[in-house]
């Protein structure tokens, strides 16, 4: 519970200090430029979650695995096969984003997007080595550090964005303030992560030998492409959809569209962060065949997390539009709308985080792809004609079709899955996140 609690508060004072950074943007560059400004971030959100690999996700699936008989070199050695995807991705990830945004300003004519702008963050993309720092961190059970590292740096890039909002600057210098806020970010978790590793007796992944990791760690490439194709995937409807918002409709209303998925954003966290908790500790238990609390754990964390959903629906519907008007000023309220459509797209896929996980630990990445792939289908024969009919308000009602889709569908699989193979249902070594200096039970 400490644990969880960490994580809501980082997630929280996170979230809301964001949300006066992009207030002072929207604020100061308006609908239009500010529209200019999401297409750019929203480019390269795009091009980094189809390029890189979630390393993250596989190490906590094959650390746990391996936790109980490997050496620390072996251990090591895992994390540096996540580090090297990371590190590759990244530079692929900042060079296809410069190119995009040249192709698409000078072939294209789409002058919303911004060369100039997306080389400024590209630098920002180049540290973008998150996975296997933040798979260290959790896994040696830090979630309070997970919580709280970019604190200090979304209260810079709100510092900065306030300086911008009061000297009148344009596009490139909160281009600028996103880059810096997000370089020290990335840096700080990646030493942090490095740290965790030497404080549990593990070498650093860069200081010892990297040849033949995929010979030593069979199926790790598999899942690794398993959950990059299901993140290209839901791409396609997190963050690829605000390009063709802006492409139909323009930046003004892909301005409006980002905001609000924003905002629902600030409570759709809670539940990615509480996955990031119990992720690791449910690939634990699948490995340690502790049926009953696997389950127990999924069904209490989807109980408390579908009544936080639920409850941020009302708080949205009766206070939405005042604190639109008090935050982001008259000229943003079509916003509230999408954000009433939003939130229960947000409930949706609170209630579904729980699941997601169980899939993954029991190593059903490949029935979670079908599900994207399926999900994104879906989510696009309901955008376009919804975008054209609606406007933005159709792209929110697609979020929410999705989100009850996939969720129906991921609770179904992990329980059939669970009911057809579960592990055998004993206690066996007590999990090195809760009780590090107890040893194994014989």
């Amino acid at each position: 519970m400490m644990n969880v609690g960490h994580v809501l508060t980082g997630t929280f004072a996170n979230a809301g200090i964001m949300l006066v950074a992009v207030a002072f943007a929207a604020r100061s560059l308006g609908p239009e430029v500010f529209g200019s400004m999401v297409l750019v971030l929203a480019l390269a959100s795009t091009v980094e979650r189809l390029v890189r690999f979630e390393s993250w996700q596989p190490l906590i699936k094959f650390v746990a695995d391996e936790e109980p008989h490997a050496s620390p070199v072996r251990l090591a050695r895992l994390y540096g096969l996540g580090l090297m995807l990371d590190v590759t991705t990244a530079i692929l990830a900042a060079a296809v984003t410069v190119i995009a945004a040249l192709v698409l300003h000078n072939l294209f004519g789409w002058t919303s997007i911004s060369p100039a702008a997306a080389a400024i963050y590209a630098v920002a993309m180049l540290f973008n080595i998150l996975g296997a720092p933040i798979a260290a961190l959790r896994l040696a059970g830090r979630f309070r550090t997970v919580a709280y590292v970019q604190l200090p740096a979304n209260i810079i890039r709100a510092l900065l964005a306030g300086a911008c909002l009061l000297l009148d600057a344009g596009l490139l210098w909160f281009m600028l303030a996103w880059t810096i806020a997000e370089v020290g970010y990335r840096a700080a978790a990646l030493w942090l992560g490095l740290k965790a590793l030497q404080d549990r007796g593990i070498p650093n992944p860069l200081h010892v030998p990297l040849r033949g990791l995929l010979k030593d760690f069979p199926g790790f490439m598999s899942f690794a492409w398993s959950i990059n194709l299901s993140t290209m995937l839901r791409t396609l409807t997190v963050t690829a959809d605000e390009l063709v918002v802006g492409a139909l409709i323009g930046p003004a209303a892909a301005s409006m569209y980002n905001l609000a998925k924003r905002a629902a954003k600030f409570s759709q966290e809670i539940g990615t962060q509480i996955q990031t908790v119990i992720y690791p500790e449910l690939a634990r238990m699948w490995s340690d065949k502790n049926a009953h609390l696997f389950r127990t754990t999924v069904l209490n964390t989807q109980l408390v997390l579908t009544g936080i959903g639920v409850l941020i629906v009302v708080t949205v519907w009766v206070l939405g539009h005042w604190a639109i008007r008090l935050g982001l000023g008259e000229a943003y309220l079509p916003v509230y709308p999408l954000l009433a459509i939003q939130v229960v797209a947000v409930l949706f896929t609170l209630t579904v985080a729980p699941g997601r996980s169980a899939m993954l630990s029991m190593g059903r990445h490949r029935a979670l792809l079908g599900i994207s792939a399926l999900g994104t289908l879906l989510f696009y024969a309901i955008l376009i004609p919804g975008l054209l009919l609606q406007g933005p308000a159709g792209a929110s009602f697609a979020h929410v079709v999705l989100t009850f889709t996939t969720a129906i569908l991921i609770d179904r699989q992990w329980r059939r899955h669970y009911r057809r193979s579960p592990p055998e249902t004993f206690v066996g070594r007590v999990p090195e996140v809760y009780r590090p200096e107890v040893q194994p039970s014989k």
